[in-house]
């Protein structure tokens, strides 16, 4: 028998979910309003929790919904209570490793700065670095219209333009391209640790990326995730600087709110032009498809596992280790979400869908209860906050403190940690590959660290050294 949401049955069910994930919600819009720094630091998370959470709390309250990818009902129930708790364990250990004390040492007054031991020379690394930029993103347009398939005029999807038309060069940036916003923001940032404007010379050039994106039809998620790694050097900018006074959130916003609006405008019109004309969907089916895009399968693979997890206590830790690490699908793809789909799905549905290329949403805290259960579970989600926060907060102090080469380096780590806190991708981090960025980040870290180091000996000894006058300007006084 199905219980309505405002029966008494119903209703406080209800109550304590939309409860729950108010007080979530809130929690984000504190750290917004009084940290606007940290906000922009982890937007890329905030926004995936909170979009993944008003999605689980819309099929606990309002099911049983029909989900069209997994074609059965889901809902009603009380999964967004441990997603919730997991999100809050995040913000609890993001509150920590930025708590204030660590915030003052990265102020003007603790740090030193390599811009300040350094002599100024005759060429500037930030030219360098425009004019190289600037050629790749130049090449990439070049490339587009000298192959003569251009998906905005062809109406062709961007998974089948990468497949059967784009180059080298677009192929470089489907799998760096993220990496590449992070470096803009860097560059574009860092004039303002100084009190500088910000060198809009790279936000023109990460304007024209996106603008490429739009022509070779991406959609929202690959701008959601340009633009929040472009948006973390400005976050570590404000947290640098909020002890000053002399950079705030409105002055920044001021000074971007323009490229923002025409951001939003230019991912309104990818959607449209996404459905409408590739896809030739009537209005009605546009409609559908975005009820079910937003509010049903961004939680749905979380509502599968609370159901197996929590309400059926059905889980097995070996196999999921087998499924994940030893004997996935495809190991060269995110194995979290294809052993999620191989047990909420019929397993010749589900391979069938991943050997299309596609994947659906989700696998971040799935992965983690699938792993250890409905108790052991929340000490790895637990773990995995501890160990994010902390890389966050090193990777804004190396931002801070102008450590660029261990900033090049920790790039990728951030990738891949981003990936998993966001879809659970934990067969990267067994990868040789991987390994070998931590080696390399910490082998970076410590040269640089001594090169800084000697520089600052270098100074201080410079500064404290004793002035010898030349003996006849003695003699003339």
């Amino acid at each position: 028998m199905q219980v309505s949401w405002w029966s008494l049955e119903g209703l406080l069910p209800a109550m304590l979910c939309v409860t729950t994930a108010g007080l979530v919600l809130a929690a984000m819009g504190r750290i917004a309003i009084s940290r606007p720094g940290l906000l922009l630091v982890v937007f890329f998370f905030f926004f995936a929790f909170a979009w993944r959470l008003l999605s689980v709390l819309y099929i606990d309250v309002l099911g049983p919904i029909y989900s069209e990818q997994l074609e059965r009902e889901i809902g009603p129930g009380l999964a967004v209570l441990p997603v919730a708790a997991s999100h809050g364990l995040v913000i609890a250990a993001l509150l920590f490793s930025f708590r204030p004390q660590r915030l003052r040492a990265l102020s003007d007054k603790s740090v030193i700065r390599l811009s300040a031991l350094l002599k100024p020379g005759n060429w500037n690394l930030t030219d360098l670095a425009f004019c190289v930029a600037g050629l790749f993103v130049l090449a990439l347009w070049v490339e587009l219209l000298v192959r003569g398939h251009v998906p905005l005029f062809a109406g062709l999807e961007r998974f089948d333009y990468a497949r059967l038309y784009g180059g080298l060069l677009h192929q470089l940036l489907l799998e760096w391209g993220p990496m590449l916003a992070f470096q803009l923001g860097v560059l574009l940032s860092l004039p303002a640790l100084h009190g500088k404007p910000l060198d809009r010379r790279f936000g023109a050039l990460f304007a024209a990326l996106m603008l490429y994106l739009f022509v070779v039809g991406h959609r929202f998620s690959s701008f959601y995730l340009y633009v929040s790694f472009f948006m973390i050097p400005m976050g570590a900018v404000l947290l640098g600087r909020q002890f000053t006074g002399q950079i705030s959130l409105p002055k920044l916003l001021r000074s971007i709110w323009l490229p923002a609006l025409g951001f939003v405008i230019l991912v309104g019109l990818a959607l449209i032009y996404s459905y409408v004309v590739v896809r030739g969907s009537e209005v009605g089916a546009v409609e559908t498809k975005l009820v079910q895009r937003i509010l049903v399968q961004q939680g749905e693979m979380w509502w599968m596992t609370y159901e197996r997890v929590f309400l059926r206590n059905d889980w097995d830790g070996g196999l999921a280790v087998f499924k994940l690490f030893v004997a996935p699908f495809n190991p060269n793809r995110n194995s979290t979400m294809q052993f999620l789909m191989e047990m909420g799905l019929p397993l010749e549905r589900a391979h069938f869908i991943l050997q299309q290329g596609s994947a659906y949403t989700g696998g971040w805290p799935e992965v983690l209860f699938e792993l250890g259960g409905p108790v052991e579970g929340f000490c790895l989600v637990a773990i995995s906050a501890i160990l994010f926060s902390e890389f966050m907060f090193l990777l804004t102090r190396c931002l801070v403190e102008e450590r660029y080469v261990t900033c090049v380096f920790l790039t990728p780590i951030l990738y891949a940690i981003s990936i998993f806190l966001v879809s659970g991708m934990v067969n990267s981090f067994i990868q040789l590959t991987f390994i070998i960025k931590i080696a390399a980040v910490v082998f970076a870290y410590v040269l640089e660290d001594r090169w800084r180091r000697s520089l600052i000996a270098g100074a201080a000894s410079v500064r404290d050294r004793p002035i010898v006058r030349d003996q006849k300007e003695l003699q003339y006084e």
